[in-house]
């Protein structure tokens, strides 16, 4: 029997409806989600610094960030970029139309020298070196008061958006607070005014409660399968005490969330294979906007950071593009049963 379910972070539904899983070819080919690789030519690898554009932050073994070698991650800007640090900010009409210029960063995170790792093959360390780097970019770019929002995501196989093969992320830090990012707040905003507490801190209170979907907790993090998951084996990773940026994260804190990010991904690589996914970081606004002031009244209060993995096995049809409602397949319970089992 098919279900309805509520979204509080979102305010969205979704259709849980897991006799779809009998419908022929509903899930993408694992083949097709290869890349045909050119290691050689490859800009984020190894050897090959100078195809990769002028290096913004890097962490290496002897912790300089100058040299060409040595290093662990390197932050590189985007040869393809979508928005630039050195357009002019600036709007304009043409009759009914309106537009802004390009103004904003996009930047490219190479997460391993290694080309042809996975997530799930990635030491605690080189999850800490990665996690380490994120913050060091946001750190930065929240000085810059042009921008309002930055948002981290990886794009990981030809299915979730990737267009290279080597391990990367990227950074897209915009002069505005999209559209979804700012109607979340708004929820969970109202939240805390009518509640006084935080929505997520809630939702992590509710999810340790009934631990059904749980799949991992350590002193400061949450690993489950959202009650209300739009897409087949979707997890997030929450704080279970107030941490509204990444930037607030103390050491202990990021060893942490590189333990949990580690046991999540070994048991996602297990049950899935080489499978195309979606990652983001959810984080409030750098609060530089002063323009705003009731927007932001208390947002480091109720707003929390987590992060948000949503493989990309089953294929949007039609339906989810119109109605912006996902048909989920599995059962966040049968998916977090899957992950959690020791083998």
């Amino acid at each position: 029997m098919s279900q309805f379910r509520f979204c509080r972070l979102t305010e969205q539904r979704v259709i849980i409806a897991e006799n779809r899983l009998r419908k022929p070819d509903m899930f993408l080919s694992a083949l097709d989600h290869y890349f045909d690789d050119d290691v050689a030519n490859c800009p984020f690898e190894y050897g090959n610094e100078h195809l990769s554009g002028h290096e913004i932050f890097a962490i290496r073994d002897n912790g300089s960030e100058k040299d060409t070698v040595g290093w662990k991650t390197r932050v590189v800007p985007n040869l393809y970029h979508a928005l630039s640090t050195d357009e002019e900010k600036k709007s304009r009409r043409i009759g009914f139309c309106e537009s802004e210029n390009g103004v904003g960063a996009h930047e490219v995170i190479i997460e391993t020298p290694n080309h042809t790792a996975s997530m799930d093959q990635y030491t605690i360390e080189e999850f800490e070196n990665y996690i380490k780097t994120i913050i060091a970019r946001m750190d930065d770019l929240k000085n810059d008061i042009r921008l309002e929002y930055i948002q981290v995501f990886k794009n990981c196989g030809k299915y979730g958006g990737a267009s290279m093969p080597h391990p990367h992320s990227q950074i897209i830090a915009t002069p505005f607070i999209p559209k979804n990012i700012k109607e979340q707040l708004k929820i969970q905003k109202s939240y805390f005014l009518k509640h006084g507490r935080s929505l997520m801190g809630d939702m992590v209170e509710e999810e340790i409660r009934v631990n059904e979907r749980v799949i991992y907790e350590n002193g400061t993090f949450l690993v489950f399968t959202p009650y209300a998951s739009a897409f087949p084996f979707e997890v997030m990773v929450a704080p279970k005490h107030s941490i509204a940026m990444m930037t607030e994260l103390t050491q202990y804190q990021i060893n942490d969330l590189s333990l949990a990010m580690a046991f999540l991904f070994k048991r996602l690589y297990r049950e899935l294979g080489n499978f195309p996914f979606n990652l983001h970081f959810f984080n409030i606004p750098p609060m530089n906007n002063r323009n705003e002031p009731e927007f932001f009244y208390k947002m480091d209060e109720y707003g929390r950071f987590f992060v948000r993995i949503t493989p990309r096995i089953y294929q949007i049809g039609g339906f989810e593009l119109s109605t912006g409602m996902h048909i989920n397949p599995i059962a966040p319970e049968l998916a977090a049963k899957r992950l959690k089992e020791e083998r």
